[in-house]
């Protein structure tokens, strides 16, 4: 059995388990209580084994809601979800999850592989409940209690190893269901449309399913066993079997066996490509033992997880934060190399599951300790926008993009030019040109681009906040390179955010529909001019005003409709804690982010306060602990109430430190700040100030002091 690698630090804290049942974390105190939940109560994260930013993952699969693991049926609502299995249980291992979603209808879990014992075809569709379940980066494994049999999955790039452990005396083999994909429940199924697989002379199986129109080529190696096809219950012709879509029901497979005796542990090796047989053979040649793959597994996350090193804080708190880390570096999935659109090498990502909770502060904390990925990621974009005619909202891996354009509008102008903001390098000048084009032409002209261009207002009226950031960030993106007609044009456009917002209450207005939220949880989105929209609700008393009654302060007044923050339960309204910043109330701040990381974030199974996203709900507990938060688009970090005394970020000039003296539970209020020895009134930093690299020192304190209170974050006119 392979050994935990607690020689490996920041690999040994991060807990997989975490988020993947339904919420149980500490009890609510102060206003935390106020606080709703929006969407279920879970995180619904997966313990299964994945590289950083890794192409192909491997779980058990129960068939459950949503990543394919777990207990619970489909829930929507805010109310504890579902159970849909007594304990937990699995039919076998899945390839390809995703991590920490809600309803996507895409759900993946391809290529179902089940362990058999004396050939009995049968176990295939019997779920047995699952014991011994271990988990660290890279690596996971447990066992089916029914059978005995042991398992362990290892993370390769582009490919997965198995290991299956069988009891004595028993006949050992395993079988890969070709049909298997989506969820066990209704309307969350995926079949294939297409499917081929072959015996190969070196006794390896490859072959290829036509998953939601991505063709997803697969080779399968088993040292010594004998390799099957099956169709439905019987053993077929090992010669080019082609499934066809009237067959689909009779659940193609294939397999392995041993029928030596003395026999009793079963290897495979899975390689995956979406466009050739070699690659996906290539991905299944390597030299290493499993123990070997899963050290190196475990050793890449080690040098993705010290890119942020923490010190101070409990030890709960120490593995909350390196397992936030870990979730934050599981998506977007890397498939560099395997456009299966353009058939061209180059970079090419997947699950761009969640964009609109992302891009806020996962993808900027990928892009600032990770810059070469961030230049792969924009290039990425770029060659979407180029043969789709439009940026994305989401990408996910089937031929249909964009399922999800009532959630959000134009994120990826913001991506962009946050990216730019960060030193990211690309050829900024096609990037703009990309932006603009695209915005005023094609997909863009007909949709709410257009829409907005022509009215002032797109709807939902989230949508009007979206693409008026949007081209205030392709006007900054164009004062920066020089183009003028376009800056001209994109900054007399990003002023319009105005008319979602009713001047008699400071809101957003009530005549439109919000996504998972009310007006309330969009009405403190960060925007371009803060300045503006702080004037529109009243001036900075009042705006301090509505967010007292946002986040439970105080309360609504005479016959006021009130909703409360969603406390991360969902992330619509994730950055406003930070708000208060902007007029001047630093130490209001500190109090909403220390109560959230307090009351809605634990360790365990039940230590996420709603759907991970994609880690976007994990990265903002990362940046939240260091004692920053992202602006996404600007090139401005807010300086929040950090959780440690020590926060150190690897980047690439240099690194930042942030070090908070005499910080503690109750020591939540920054007294006095001094940025590389030079002492500053202010809570923000420049992200020159960030990128360069140096030494933020925050002297904290249990009483609130007036830091912050008149050197406010810029506000950008257009």
């Amino acid at each position: 059995m392979i050994e935990k690698p607690n020689e490996l630090p920041n690999v040994a804290q991060v807990d997989p388990f975490l988020g993947n049942a339904e919420s149980d974390l500490p009890s609510p105190e102060g206003i935390a209580a106020t606080w709703w939940c929006a969407k279920p109560p879970v995180g619904n994260t997966h313990p299964g084994a994945s590289l950083p930013f890794g192409m192909v993952s491997a779980c058990a699969y129960s068939g459950a809601y949503v990543t394919g693991y777990g207990r619970y049926g489909l829930s929507l609502s805010g109310d504890s979800p579902p159970v849909m299995y007594g304990e937990k249980e699995a039919l076998g291992i899945a390839h390809f999850q995703q991590s920490g979603t809600g309803r996507i209808r895409m759900y993946y879990n391809y290529l179902l592989t089940t362990p058999l014992v004396d050939g009995y075809l049968e176990a295939r569709t019997e779920r047995q409940k699952l014991v011994d379940e271990r988990a660290w980066p890279g690596f996971y494994g447990g066992r089916f209690e029914k059978s005995g049999i042991r398992f362990e999955v290892v993370a390769t790039e582009k490919g997965v190893r198995h290991r299956y452990d069988f009891p004595t005396g028993v006949e050992p083999g395993v079988v890969v269901d070709l049909s298997a994909g989506g969820l066990l429940i209704d309307e969350m199924r995926t079949y294939p449309q297409w499917a081929e697989v072959d015996i190969l002379e070196d006794g390896s199986i490859c072959g290829q399913v036509l998953m939601e129109g991505i063709p997803i080529k697969f080779r399968c190696h088993c040292e010594g066993a004998e390799a099957f096809l099956w169709e439905e219950d019987d053993e077929i012709d090992s010669q080019g079997y082609v499934l066809s879509l009237e067959r689909q029901k009779n659940r193609p497979a294939f397999g392995f066996g041993f029928r030596a005796e003395g026999v009793s542990r079963l290897e495979l090796s899975f390689g995956f490509s979406l466009r050739s047989y070699e690659r996906a053979k290539m991905a299944t040649e390597s030299s290493l033992s499993l123990e070997e793959a899963a050290i190196a597994a475990a050793a890449k996350w080690e040098d993705v997880l010290t890119k942020i090193e923490v010190s101070g804080g409990t030890k709960e708190q120490q593995e909350i934060f390196k397992t936030a880390v870990y979730h934050s570096c599981l998506k977007p999935a890397d498939f560099s190399d395997e456009n299966p659109f353009s058939a061209k090498d180059g970079p090419f990502f997947f699950d761009l599951s969640t964009l609109w909770d992302a891009y806020k502060t996962q993808l900027p904390l990928m892009m600032t300790l990770w810059p070469e990925r961030g230049s792969a990621f924009v290039e990425f974009l770029c060659e979407v926008a180029e043969r789709e005619g439009g940026f994305p909202v989401s990408y996910l891996m089937d031929n249909v993009p964009d399922r999800f354009t009532k959630q959000a509008t134009g994120l990826c102008h913001a991506i962009l030019e946050d990216a730019r903001c960060r030193g990211i390098e690309a050829d900024w000048d096609r990037v703009l040109a990309l932006l603009w084009k695209t915005s005023q032409s094609g997909k863009g002209r007909k949709g709410r681009f257009g829409e907005y261009a022509r009215s002032f207002l797109a709807t939902p009226l989230s949508h009007t906040l979206d693409i008026s950031y949007a081209h205030f960030c392709m006007a900054r993106m164009a004062r920066s390179l020089g183009h003028q007609v376009i800056h001209d044009k994109a900054a007399a456009l990003s002023v319009h955010w105005r008319n979602a917002f009713d001047p008699e209450t400071g809101l957003l207005r009530e005549d439109s529909t919000y996504y998972e939220g009310e007006n309330w949880n969009y009405s403190f989105r960060f925007l371009h001019e803060m300045s503006e929209r702080i004037g529109l609700a009243g001036g900075a008393k009042s705006f301090v005003s509505l967010l007292d009654k946002f986040f439970g302060f105080s309360e609504a007044g005479h016959g006021e409709r009130l909703f409360r923050f969603e406390g991360l339960n969902n992330e619509p309204d994730m950055e406003a804690p930070y708000a208060y910043i902007y007029a001047g109330r630093h130490d209001r701040t500190a109090k909403v982010v220390r109560r959230v990381m307090q009351c809605q974030f634990t360790t365990g199974i039940g230590g996420l306060p709603g759907n991970d996203d994609s880690g976007g709900l994990s990265s903002w507990y990362a940046w939240s602990a260091c004692g920053l938060f992202p602006v996404c688009g600007q090139a401005v970090i807010l300086i929040g109430s950090p959780l440690f005394d020590t926060a150190v970020f690897h980047l690439r000039s240099g690194d930042f430190r942030v070090v908070a003296e005499d910080n503690s539970t109750d020591n939540i209020f920054i007294k006095e700040a001094y940025l590389n020895n030079r002492k500053i009134n202010r809570g923000w930093l420049k992200m020159s100030e960030f990128m360069a690299g140096g030494e933020l020192r925050l002297v904290m304190s249990a009483k609130a002091s007036d830091f912050a209170t008149e050197a406010l974050p810029p506000s950008f006119a257009p």
